[in-house]
């Protein structure tokens, strides 16, 4: 039997967080990055968790959306 990645869970709650635009802010933004910079296994376990959102066929981060498609692609923003 092996042991379960401690990490895993938080990671996989930052994924889940980051793909959601609305409530994904710059203070949540920081908040992940701290953690992925404050151990080496963070990030590993983040990767695997994102890697796994991707193969479930779940979406990009808006991130990533925005940086790949032409702004008027993109619905705008609303207050």
């Amino acid at each position: 039997m092996t042991q379960a990645d401690p990490h895993w869970a938080v990671a996989w709650d930052w994924v889940q967080r980051e793909y959601d635009r609305e409530n994904f802010d710059p203070a949540a933004r920081e908040a992940m990055t701290r953690w992925l910079m404050a151990d080496e296994a963070h990030r590993k376990a983040y990767d695997k968790a994102a890697r796994l959102w991707l193969l479930a066929g779940l979406t990009a981060p808006m991130s990533v959306l925005e940086e790949n498609a032409p702004a008027q692609a993109l619905p705008k923003a609303q207050d």
